[in-house]
Order: C-alpha cells, then sequence, then structure tokens
C-alpha cells in the first residue's frame, strides 16, 4: 500500500487511520478534507467538496492513490445535509475514482445504524441481514452500502463496506454517546460543588470498539477485503451506556450525581445493537485487540484537550 488518499481526513477516525496506516508501512498518505488546514501527519493535503463532481474527479486525479478510504460524511443535523455529505460525496467520490484510477481499491465507510432496530433473537447481527434503519444517519449509510455494491457489480470497482460499530477514542465527537458524556463531564468538574449532569437513558446496549480496532480493520478491508462485500467491525459484546458513564465518572476521581431528562432520548434510539465479527475474523485476519477500558481512556484524556470542557 504505496499511496493512499483519505477523505474526511480531519475528522475523528482519520486522525487514528493515518496511525494504522503509517503501522502497516504505508509510504504515503494524503488527506481531503472540506478545510483547508492539513491536519497532523500527512504527507499532502486537498481541500476538497467532495459533493461536486469536478472537486471530486480533481482529487482523486491529483492524488492517483492506491488505495482510497472514504471516511467523509456528517451523523447529525437536517437529513438533507446528511445525506449529502455521506451519499452524494460516496457517489462523486466512487465516480471520480472509476474515472481517475479505476484500479483504486476503496474503502467506504458503512454503520452499525443501517441495521436499525433488530430483533434480539437475530442479534449478534450479520452483515447478510437487510436492515431497516430507523435514523436519517443510518438511511444514508444503508444507500451508502448499495452505492458501493453497485459500483462493484456493474463498474467492477474494487470496493469494498467496512461497518464500524461504536467508535470510542481520543478525539471523539461530543454528538457520539461517550463524547456526550465526557463533555458534561468535563462542564461538571469546571463548576462548583455539588456537581451533576443530566442525561437521558442509560439502559440502552451497544458494541463499543476501540477506534484504533476499527482503523486497524479498515486498513485490512483494504488489502485483503473482496470487492461488494460487506463487514462488520466491532467486538460481538454488548456493554450498557449506564457501564460507560459509570467508567467515565470513576475518571474523573469526583463525586458526580446523575439526572434524568427523557427529553434527551433520541426518536430514533434503539435499544440494543451488537454485531457479528466473524466475517472480518475469518476473511480479513482482524480480531479486535484493545480493551473499552482503554478506550475509554483514551476519550477521556483527549477530551481534555479536542475542545470538550466548557
Amino acid at each position: 500500500m504505496s499511496r493512499v488518499l483519505i477523505t474526511g481526513a480531519s475528522g475523528f477516525l482519520g486522525s487514528h487511520l493515518i496511525k494504522s496506516l503509517r503501522r502497516h508501512g504505508a509510504a504515503e498518505v494524503l488527506g481531503a478534507d472540506l478545510h483547508a488546514d492539513s491536519a497532523p501527519g500527512f504527507d499532502g493535503w486537498q481541500e476538497a467538496d467532495l459533493r461536486d463532481a469536478a472537486s471530486a474527479v480533481r482529487t482523486v486525479f491529483r492524488a492517483q492513490p492506491d488505495v482510497v478510504f472514504h471516511l467523509a460524511g456528517t451523523f447529525g443535523g437536517p437529513a438533507n445535509v446528511v445525506h449529502a455529505s455521506n451519499v452524494t460525496t460516496t457517489e462523486q467520490v466512487l465516480s471520480a475514482v472509476q474515472a481517475a484510477t479505476p484500479n483504486s481499491r476503496v474503502v467506504v465507510i458503512g454503520s452499525a445504524a443501517e441495521y436499525g432496530r433488530v430483533p434480539p433473537d437475530a442479534q449478534p447481527v450479520r452483515e447478510s441481514l437487510v436492515g431497516y434503519p430507523v435514523s436519517d444517519y443510518g438511511r444514508a449509510k444503508r444507500a451508502v452500502s448499495e452505492l458501493a455494491s453497485r459500483y462493484a457489480t456493474d463498474f467492477g470497482l474494487q470496493v469494498v463496506i467496512a461497518r464500524p460499530f461504536n467508535a470510542v477514542g481520543r478525539g471523539i465527537s461530543p454528538g457520539l454517546v461517550v463524547g456526550a458524556i465526557a463533555h458534561r463531564l468535563r462542564a461538571a468538574l469546571a463548576a462548583p460543588a455539588p456537581r451533576a449532569i443530566t442525561i437521558g437513558t442509560t439502559d440502552s446496549v451497544r458494541d463499543f470498539i476501540a477506534a484504533a480496532d476499527v482503523t486497524d480493520g479498515l486498513v485490512l478491508a483494504a488489502e485483503r477485503g473482496i470487492a461488494g462485500e460487506s463487514y462488520n467491525l466491532c467486538t460481538g459484546v454488548g456493554t450498557s451506556v449506564q457501564s460507560v458513564l459509570e467508567q467515565l465518572i470513576a475518571f474523573t476521581g469526583e463525586a458526580v450525581a446523575v439526572e434524568r431528562d427523557e427529553t434527551l432520548v433520541r426518536s430514533a434510539e434503539v435499544d440494543a445493537l451488537i454485531g457479528d465479527p466473524s466475517k472480518a475474523h475469518a476473511a480479513l485476519g482482524w480480531r479486535p485487540t484493545r480493551s473499552l477500558e482503554s478506550a475509554l481512556r483514551d476519550a477521556w484524556d483527549g477530551s481534555a484537550i479536542f475542545g470538550t470542557a466548557a
């Protein structure tokens, strides 16, 4: 893997992916993002709006990558924004690769949100399950997976779908549950005692996984994945949000009360979602190696640096 292009390179997973690529010996790593300023560690950088076809073609043509990791896309905001940042950018990037560098390998990012509400007897969920996503983000990511499969089948593009579950680590967004809890705890610590945070439901169960394990999986997907196939990147173990909350509070070393607010519960909340990683184990030779506690510690330590303090 000599020349790599990462889109959405300044985001959460981008900061972990470049480290995984260096560990795997990538010679040159190029970044592209809406932001003009380069993220740390990249060998080259392009400012690009990948919703625009000309911008996407220009980005891929200039980079001439052996491998493209398409990480661009937001999970929050109005439905049209979520769709454009995920689905439109994916279509433009795949079209650009087809036109400019058709022999490139491409890894696109799906999401566990594609599965939606899955009955307990269908969990841990496999890639073959046709989900019914309940959020705008989940619907967008399902469309991303469908696009990738179509480009692989109809045009012979070497595109693979990686489907991470709940990634946790340094730089995590406060828009995700772990980042949100860390943000509120930092704000509580900055306030006078007695300290308290407000949170919605903590009963939901998720398959939390270290971000570095996810990005190691992305690299292996690029190297060994079969075009048109999707791979869950998860642990196969469910952990309640309550357990995560308790661990993060323990990291503070302070007494912090927790107040429940049902208005903070998302309408598209899923009670439990646990993935089956066996396909990635067998096909990619990938297994997560980092503990959830260490990933949460990284997220907590990083939250003091990445602007989540009040």
